[in-house]
């Protein structure tokens, strides 16, 4: 079965049973740089596995600052 992906509100089917969340936002086109998977609840590193069955969420990382008047 397809791992379930939630990405900007969308579900997304990635095809297998477990991958590397760098690999998953490659398949999704997204680079770890401007996005982070979030596993179960928990913001996992890219060299951590999501499986089929796990809770998967991908946003988008913003970054930004203050111009400090």
């Amino acid at each position: 079965m397809p791992i379930r992906v939630l990405y900007r509100g969308k579900e997304i089917e990635v095809e297998g049973e477990r991958i590397k969340a760098k690999d998953l936002l490659k398949k999704l086109g997204l680079s770890p740089l401007s996005s982070l998977v979030v596993k179960n609840g928990e913001v996992i590193s890219e060299e951590d596995y999501v499986e089929e069955g796990d809770e998967v969420r991908v946003v988008n990382a913003i970054s930004g600052g203050s111009k400090g008047d």
